[in-house]
């Protein structure tokens, strides 16, 4: 990890060394192969459906890398090392394919420039890296980093209504969560891309917002930048060039996304965000207060030959320029799952959506795992999807999560910068239920301390455990602990069944937040009930007394492995079906 560590690659056919910063030309199609054992452990690209931690423990192969959930062309090493493509272009990127210990970069369709970072540790390369690209981004309130979200999504899949979302903001307050943004998912609009309420489920939506205030709650509603074709306004919206125009002079250029066939509001063009600002602000004059972002992806753009943007944005940089439009709005009063180059944006960051199982591909392990990178990206201001992941309501066939999963999930997330349900922690047992009520009291007495964190940040607020201890070999390759801020180490159980693990500690003194008992070094057999996850503080720091306080009110080892008490499920029409 020291100055004098090289990295060997090729650049087209040319063998090369870097061991400075500086800059990497390649021309069209040329490929950039690094020999990832020359670096050490690997970090950065985000979202992939199997989050390997570090890279070089699994595979990633995509050949059209282009904004997909929260990505990022940039990928660093222990060694001291940061690499950055600084374009909006598609690349082909293959990391470790096969085994074959390389890193492989290609921008097929123009030339491409890599930016290197060099610096004794990676933490100082790192933090220069950070700063060209504008992060930190503007933290949120103090008091947003306490909250519990709650979004309807699981809970209501295409079937929600002004009489269920009452209902929900209610229960939220009698059972006690200290919940203030509540989130209105999918269907709340009569069509997609008409951003208005749907007059048959939302009678009286101003109404709906004036209980929703009168509540302590801010109402975020779901957005998308698709405009189905169904939609009344689709021609008149096509015609006058708000959504991307054919090529052929047809009309809008079509996609297909998971909602129908849409056309894309060309946020390039001054006249459609115009519009498309006036529909949001609509929408927050009748009473909203924020909004849920989806979309942005490159994957639901029209074919690229098709379109005749009035700038062209870019395989990547559609997101950043709708991102731009909320943020001047509602800056941090609004996340997103989907960013390219966006680390400057005041938004909140969400992964996207999980599976609800325990695995690494796409389930609670990739949550940990893509945490880290995602911090390591500048996206830091985090929130780990919703707790316990996309449950499945609307598929009778789908198994739902185990009280064990739904415990361990909301454990993980509660130290996570921010927490967010959706499928409610009451369809469960009493026991499951009371775990995710107090974990979500665990993490409202965190908020001084995220706060305080976050505000003159000068390292991400959620990191990898060796990023306060470079000169620790031995940290780089752990996946599965994670620092929150300078002062917590948290060792999330990701297993079923588990209910002790091995905790691997950074040099200095710590205390268990559970116990008060001081602790070095490494800790075998680590007490881990569940509900129990082991969380450590810094000797000495503040948040100790009020984390530990707050822990006292968890019951430990109350919920059992292989037990699922919940039987809740949403039918695919408006009626809500519960079937045992």
């Amino acid at each position: 990890m020291g100055r004098e560590t090289v990295l060997t690659a090729t650049a087209g056919n040319r063998p090369i060394e870097l061991c400075e910063s500086g800059g990497l030309r390649l021309a069209a199609g040329e490929t950039l192969a690094v020999d990832l054992r020359s670096g050490g452990h690997w970090y950065g690209h985000g979202f992939s459906h199997v989050q390997p931690y570090p890279l070089e423990t699994g595979e990633v192969k995509n050949d059209a890398f282009a904004v997909n959930n929260i990505q990022c062309p940039a990928w660093m090493c222990s060694a001291g090392f940061v690499l950055f493509a600084e374009t909006v272009a598609p690349l082909a990127v293959r990391i470790n394919e096969g085994g074959s210990g390389q890193l492989r970069v290609t921008c097929p369709g123009e030339p491409l420039t890599v930016r290197v970072f060099r610096a004794a540790t990676l933490p100082a390369a790192h933090v220069a890296w950070l700063r060209h690209v504008g992060w930190p981004n503007p933290p949120p309130p103090a008091a947003r980093f306490g909250d519990a979200l709650f979004c309807s999504w699981t809970q209501y899949p295409r079937c929600i209504t002004q009489a269920r979302i009452v209902d929900m903001a209610r229960e939220i307050r009698r059972r006690g969560y200290p919940c203030r943004a509540l989130l209105i998912d999918d269907r709340w609009e009569r069509c997609f891309g008409e951003l208005a309420f749907s007059e048959r489920d939302f009678p009286d939506p101003r109404a709906m917002f004036a209980e929703l205030h009168r509540l302590g709650f801010e109402a975020w509603l779901w957005v998308t930048p698709f405009v189905n074709v169904e939609a009344g306004s689709f021609e008149a919206l096509a015609r006058e060039r708000v959504l991307v125009p054919s090529r052929s002079g047809a009309g809008a250029a079509r996609l297909t996304w998971w909602g129908g066939t849409a056309g894309l509001v060309d946020v390039t063009s001054p006249r459609a965000r115009e519009w498309f600002r006036g529909r949001l602000r609509a929408l927050l004059d009748l009473g909203a207060d924020g909004f849920k972002i989806d979309g942005g992806d490159h994957k639901y753009h029209p074919a690229a030959a098709d379109c005749a943007w009035h700038e062209a944005p870019g395989a990547s940089g559609y997101s950043d320029r709708l991102l731009a439009l909320f943020e001047e709005l509602v800056p941090n009063r609004c996340e997103t799952r989907t960013a390219w180059l966006s680390q400057c944006r005041a938004v909140l960051w969400r992964e996207g959506g999980k599976d609800s199982h325990w695995g690494l591909d796409n389930g609670l392990k990739a949550m940990v795992t893509l945490g880290q990178h995602l911090g390591l990206l500048g996206y830091d201001l985090l929130i780990p999807d919703m707790v316990p992941g996309r449950v499945q309501t609307l598929v009778a066939s789908h198994p739902l999560p185990t009280d064990e999963l739904m415990v361990r999930w909301t454990e993980a997330s509660a130290f996570f910068p921010f927490l967010q349900f959706s499928y409610f922690p009451w369809n469960y047992a009493e026991p499951t239920a009371e775990a995710a009520l107090a974990l979500a009291r665990v993490h409202k007495a965190l908020e001084p301390y995220l706060a305080e964190q976050a505000a003159e940040r000068r390292a991400p607020l959620l990191r990898p455990v060796w990023y306060d201890a470079p000169q620790e070999a031995a940290l780089y390759a752990l996946a599965d602990e994670f620092m929150l801020g300078r002062d917590l180490l948290v060792a999330p159980v990701l297993d079923a069944g588990v209910t002790s693990r091995r905790v691997v500690l950074p040099p200095g003194e710590w205390v268990d937040a559970w116990s008060g008992r001081a602790v070095q070094g490494v800790l075998e057999n680590w007490p881990a009930p569940c509900p129990g996850i082991p969380v450590f503080a810094r000797a000495g720091a503040a948040v100790l007394a009020p984390l530990r306080a707050s822990l006292g009110d968890v019951k430990r080892g109350t919920v059992a492995s292989g037990l699922c008490t919940t039987t809740y499920r949403a039918g695919l029409d408006r009626d809500l079906k519960v079937t045992g």
